[in-house]
Parts: C-alpha cells; sequence; structure tokens
C-alpha cells in the first residue's frame, strides 16, 4: 500500500503541474484576443445576469491576477486586473463563470447551497483535521501501549473530520463545471465570441475546472495518506 500511495501521490503532483501549466497558458494566450462583439467582460457579465433575472448583484474591482469570484453574501462579483472592464476572451469567459455562481445562488441550487454552508466548517477543518490525526497517531506508537486506543480515537476523528474538506472539494467540482456550462451558454447565445472563440473560452473555463479535480485528487490523498498512518487499530 505504501508503494501504491507514493505512486498516486507523485501521479496526482506531476497532473497538478501539467494542468496550472496549461491554465497560465490559455489565459495568458487569450488575454490579448478581443472578443467578437467588442463588449468587456463588465458588460456582458450585467447582460448575463438581468437576461437570467438576477438583480442587486454588483460588479466590482479586485486588485490581483485571476483573483475573480462571486461573494455570495455581499451579492458581489469581483473581477480582477485581467478582467475588468477587458475585453479579451479570457476577460469575458472569466466573467461569466462568475455569473454563473450567482446565477447558482439565484436558482436555489441544492449542491450549491449545501456547499455554501459547509465552508466555514471545512475550512476549519482544512486546518486542524491533519493536526488532529498526526497527534493521534503519535499517542499510539509512542506514549505507549496504555494510551493506543486513546490514540486510535483521536486519530480517527482527525480522518472523520478530514472527511469534511474531501466532501467540500467532492461537491465543489461540480459545482464549477456547471457555472462554467451557464457561462459558455451565455456567451454563444449573446454572440458575444465567435465560433473560434467559443471553443477558446471553452478551453480556458475547462482548464480552471481542472485545477478544482486537482484539489479533489489531492485531498483524496492526503485522505489515503492519513488512514495508512492510522493503521487497523491492531496494537503491535
Amino acid at each position: 500500500m505504501d508503494y501504491f500511495f507514493y505512486i498516486l501521490a507523485i501521479a496526482v503532483m506531476v497532473w497538478s503541474l501539467a494542468v496550472n501549466s496549461r491554465l497560465n497558458s490559455l489565459t495568458k494566450k487569450y488575454a490579448n484576443e478581443m472578443v467578437a462583439s467588442g463588449k468587456s467582460a463588465n458588460e456582458c457579465a450585467k447582460q448575463m445576469l438581468s437576461m437570467h433575472g438576477v438583480y442587486g448583484v454588483v460588479i466590482d474591482y479586485k486588485p490581483g491576477n485571476l483573483t475573480d469570484c462571486f461573494a455570495p453574501k455581499e451579492d458581489k462579483i469581483y473581477l480582477s486586473d485581467t478582467t475588468y472592464n477587458r475585453n479579451s476572451i479570457t476577460a469575458v469567459a472569466i466573467a461569466a463563470h462568475e455569473c454563473g455562481h450567482a446565477c447558482q445562488k439565484h436558482d436555489g441550487m441544492l449542491v450549491y447551497q449545501i456547499r455554501q454552508v459547509i465552508a466555514p466548517f471545512a475550512g476549519i477543518a482544512s486546518r486542524l483535521s491533519v493536526w488532529i490525526a498526526v497527534a493521534g497517531v503519535v499517542i499510539m506508537y509512542i506514549a505507549g501501549r496504555n494510551f493506543f486506543d486513546l490514540g486510535y480515537y483521536i486519530s480517527t476523528a482527525g480522518i472523520a473530520l478530514y472527511g469534511l474538506v474531501f466532501l467540500f472539494y467532492l461537491i465543489t467540482l461540480p459545482i464549477e463545471r456547471d457555472a462554467s456550462r451557464r457561462g459558455l451558454k451565455y456567451m454563444k447565445e449573446c454572440g458575444w465570441v465567435s465560433d473560434a472563440q467559443f471553443k477558446a473560452a471553452k478551453k480556458v473555463l475547462w482548464a480552471a475546472g481542472d485545477t478544482y479535480a486537482v484539489a479533489l485528487a489531492s485531498s483524496a490523498v492526503t485522505l489515503i495518506r492519513l488512514l495508512l498512518m492510522r493503521g487497523n487499530g491492531r496494537r503491535r
């Protein structure tokens, strides 16, 4: 199992490097190509929200590169330096994707609502769970036989807590893919891009979505590692 784990971990690491390299390459490539309609990302975002019946969502600027996001509590779509008021394929594609999240909230998408509920708990779990699991393992194998069961239960609690992180990534991937599909749908229907540019936008958004697939795989590898460290609970 140890050999299998290391092979799996290396494979995920290589995949992560490839995905990030492809994403950076695509976003830079299409950041300099103006969309056929000439519309800016801000204009497209406002049109998409209006057509979907989403009102009250503010388009705002956020400094940085690819810091674009939808903040559901604020009802704001933040667009970064490479997106805000830009009319490139990359800018319009990213803005449409973030609008997709606003549409998910407006539609009451169940899995989106579930993610919003567990997100703060998953954030806490990601910071604490691994340390709890490792502490339990230390108690199991260093503190002595009398504390083995205690260490096992502590480690199991840490692993269960990390399961919340894995669940978060598991439901995030389809949410991100759905937001991209929604954005691409409006990009095509509204004629913001040509047919060739639509294919380019799809590449950008699917490459961005692949980063969430990598995150899910990485969390699965971590979960497997914690389980291997804890073992099956038998005293040695």
